[in-house]
């Protein structure tokens, strides 16, 4: 056996510990933010009292939905969607003001002017684009899913600088103002940059379609998108609660060949090509197929480099699928493997009910809102039982968003029968402890 540790080996045995760390932290779960009712930075405590006392401000009706993350900061929406007043702010980002976590109106208090179509009516959803430091953000234009005020959009602001720097109104053909619940979106990018947007409308069972290339919109329906006669009453904590919801989350794939979907009222899982959604000519069930079923209904899901997470409502967790295994014991590619090793993420009956939506950002880490929207939206007065609604939560996952360094992909590059950065800790793991072995046995 040699005398001299090669350098090869302590390099060898240097990435086995860096990877045998990011193994043991896997799933590592930490509660961040907690709020019974949220509020917000007022310009002053003055319009504070002015709000409350004329109802533009009720505390217990504003609960968050949709979250993301860029450099640092929590950007979180709070949708308009039951009262017609009440909410004053419908997308904020998280600050600290002398140790307490508030909500501050993003970009700032005049985007939020209810009844000002310029300004943002009700958000549910937003997308970032990490490599610009875009936010694009879904406005259904609506207040309450009754007071129909402004066309549905989409409003681009550039993080950087703080500043509005695109707005597209829908037409009433694609996105009715009458009637939409524009839900969650995601990007997709061509040749480096971002040219389609897909967003979910729940209300009619639709992917809207908008071409940032040509500024126009499409929708795309199918049956698959509706709600399951099986699947709209879920079970939380013991108790049962209706909701007929249809289609809802939405996730793309990190080599933007397949959008993923499914509605709040089911369990099945679905997979389309972004080929069928770029082409408003392709006929609406073109390459659309289902994957299975998921252990329990979902709202939000997200994809990373790795894996498919998604909330499972009915059992207070979140779980993850791991295509690449699948795919490795059935020999078929993406676009034949089935939903089958579903994985158990985190799991908290008491601070993990009903998780919503969910972020990456670029250190590893799932961030995750829930909001106990059972009891939020099955009671007239949400309750004061002394637990918070809103929580946020971060989980370290080892990897970074579908859209991180997209503009570095190469079209049409990949066969599709893997997924970008599919190596898992695990595999990591076993392959740099058998090098390990052979540094001691004098190999290298």
């Amino acid at each position: 056996m040699s005398q001299n540790i090669p350098l090869f080996s302590m390099l060898s045995c240097f990435l086995l510990l860096w990877c045998f760390t990011a193994a043991q932290n896997f799933g590592r779960a930490q509660l961040v933010y907690e709020w019974k009712w949220i509020d917000f930075d007022w310009p002053s405590a003055e319009d504070e009292r002015n709000a409350r006392s004329n109802g533009s401000f009720v505390p217990e009706r504003n609960l968050f939905s949709g979250i993301k993350e860029y450099k640092g900061t929590i950007y979180i929406s709070i949708p308009r969607r039951k009262w017609t007043a009440g909410q004053p702010v419908s997308l904020a980002r998280v600050v600290t003001i002398d140790g307490l976590a508030k909500l501050r109106p993003y970009p700032n208090w005049t985007a939020q002017q209810q009844g000002d179509c310029a300004a943002l009516q009700f958000v549910q959803s937003m997308e970032i684009d990490p490599n610009t430091g875009f936010m694009y953000v879904i406005d259904t234009g609506r207040v309450g899913l009754s007071l129909n005020l402004c066309p549905a959009k989409l409003v681009v602001y550039d993080l950087k600088i703080d500043t509005q720097i695109d707005l597209y109104e829908f037409p009433t053909h694609v996105v009715s103002n009458t009637s939409n619940f524009l839900n969650d979106i995601v990007l997709d990018y061509v040749n480096g940059q971002v040219r389609y947007a897909y967003i979910t409308d729940t209300n009619d069972a639709s992917i809207v379609v908008y071409d940032f290339h040509s500024r126009s919109s499409w929708k795309l329906k199918d049956p698959t998108m509706g709600m399951e006669s099986n699947g709209t009453v879920i079970t939380i904590s013991g108790i049962q609660y209706n909701f007929p919801i249809a289609l809802n989350g939405i996730a793309m794939s990190p080599d933007f060949k397949y959008v993923y979907y499914c509605s709040l009222g089911g369990y099945n899982l679905y997979q389309i090509p972004t080929e069928t959604l770029r082409n408003p000519g392709t006929s609406n069930s073109n390459g659309i197929r289902l994957l299975g079923k998921k252990v329990s209904q979902t709202d939000g899901m997200i994809h990373g480099s790795k894996f498919l997470y998604y909330g499972a409502v009915g059992l207070n967790a979140v779980y993850f699928w791991n295509a690449t295994k699948d795919m490795a014991e059935m020999n078929v590619g993406i676009g034949v493997v089935t939903l089958n090793t579903q994985t158990e993420l985190i799991r908290n009956d008491s601070k993990l009910q009903w998780p919503s939506t969910f972020a990456f950002d670029d250190q590893g880490w799932l961030w995750i809102a829930c909001n106990r929207l059972q009891v939020f939206w099955n009671a007239d007065n949400p309750p004061d039982d002394g637990e918070a609604y809103m929580r946020i939560w971060k989980v370290y996952v080892n990897e970074t968003g579908y859209l991180y360094q997209a503009h570095k992909i190469e079209q049409g590059k990949s066969d599709g029968s893997t997924l970008t950065s599919s190596t898992t800790d695990v595999d990591c793991f076993v392959f740099l402890s058998v090098m390990f072995l052979c540094c001691l046995k004098g190999y290298y």
